[in-house]
């Protein structure tokens, strides 16, 4: 299965969570991070429950400090 995470393709061997993915590519404990899957933001106590399809698109956006 395929999904994009950021417009760059990830082959996944079965179907994943949010969560699993976000834990695959280290990120799953990560603070100040939103992600939208096909331009829907997920909120973060779903993303354990929300299973992602082919083709989809993820989209992980990092807040920064700054002014």
């Amino acid at each position: 299965m395929t999904v994009f995470v950021n417009d760059q393709a990830q082959d996944l061997l079965h179907q994943f969570t949010l969560l699993a993915l976000l834990s695959q590519l280290s990120l799953g404990e990560q603070k100040g991070i939103a992600v939208a899957v096909n331009n829907k933001v997920i909120p973060k106590n779903n993303w354990s429950a929300h299973l992602l399809s082919e083709q989809d698109k993820v989209t992980i956006i990092r807040a920064s400090q700054g002014g």
